[in-house]
């Protein structure tokens, strides 16, 4: 027999990797989801419309303060960035994390969470290291779907596919990145064919000269044709970066802002940071900011 569903539950909308309103990733996070059924929480996913909806419940594993489940409108994922701040920075205005930092367990494992109090509260993903293998399908009809003539790759790093089976494709230029008019429903059947995420389009030219990269995100067989700012694919981002030479560590560290979402009308901003041992990538997190726009109940059994 199933649970009784919640009357009313916690729920908030927040802007995700920016520090003010209407700019960056918007996302969703419910708490107390506790015994909330799979069907339930996709249907609440769907009916929210953002890119990714955090559902926050105890955790009854050890060494997990909650248990955090990321779903966009069509599918649940194992990890999602922005989707994972927004469950943290829930929690912080409920007044639910005291300390400086929370670790969740995930369908991908435990995901922890640093957060740097004070002015511009900045939350740390740390997410397993990532380990990309060169990119080894059809290159030319992704191309042809994401209408980039061959021209405009950039030869400065070489395609790769990351752990959670997205393309990293390096371009010319930003004006490159900026004309893209992806085919979304044959991109869509391409990387669905090839059992596979997104793709994410890299300039090294950025719009604010303090930026170190600029991408655009395709992933419409997830429900989401150009995902606005996507925390997921920088871990792996960085990693690639710092192995094509693009940025450095030269005292073991290297952080550096990421760019996304301009083009969309809502630029994002995420700090990327590196630690580097023995000339090999020892940690990766992705650091982003939050802004609450919406806050209420959620009345599911209404």
């Amino acid at each position: 027999m199933s649970a009784p569903v919640p009357i009313a539950l916690p729920i908030i909308q927040a802007d995700i990797f920016t520090d003010r309103p209407f700019a960056g990733n918007p996302a969703a996070a419910v708490l107390d989801a506790d015994g909330l059924e799979d069907q339930l929480m996709q249907r609440i996913a769907a009916e929210m419309l953002v890119a990714g909806t955090a559902f926050v419940s105890a955790s009854t594993r050890d060494g997990a303060d909650w248990r955090l489940r990321m779903l966009t409108p069509k599918r649940e994922v194992g990890y999602s960035g922005h989707t994972a701040l927004c469950g943290t920075h829930a929690l912080l205005e409920a007044g639910r994390l005291p300390g400086s930092r929370v670790t969740f367990d995930t369908p991908s494992g435990l995901l922890r969470v640093e957060i740097e109090r004070g002015a511009g509260r900045l939350m740390w993903l740390e997410p397993p290291l990532p380990v990309s293998r060169p990119f080894d399908g059809d290159a030319v009809e992704i191309l042809d779907a994401l209408s980039l003539p061959r021209a405009g790759l950039g030869g400065w790093a070489r395609p790769v596919t990351t752990p959670d089976g997205d393309l990293l494709l390096p371009v010319r230029d930003l004006a490159t990145l900026r004309v893209l008019q992806p085919d979304m429903g044959r991109l869509a059947a391409l990387r669905t064919a090839q059992h596979a995420r997104g793709v994410c389009v890299v300039s090294r030219e950025t719009v604010e000269a303090g930026s170190t990269s600029h991408c655009r995100f395709f992933v419409p067989h997830y429900g989401l044709p150009e995902d606005i700012v996507t925390g997921s694919v920088h871990s792996a981002l960085g990693v690639w970066l710092l192995e094509a030479g693009v940025v450095s560590a030269p005292d073991g560290r290297a952080v550096f802002t990421a760019e996304q979402g301009d083009g969309l009308g809502r630029p994002g901003r995420l700090q990327v940071e590196l630690t580097v041992a023995d000339g090999r990538v020892s940690r990766v997190r992705v650091g982003g900011r939050a802004v609450t726009v919406l806050s209420g109940s959620l009345r599911p059994g209404s």
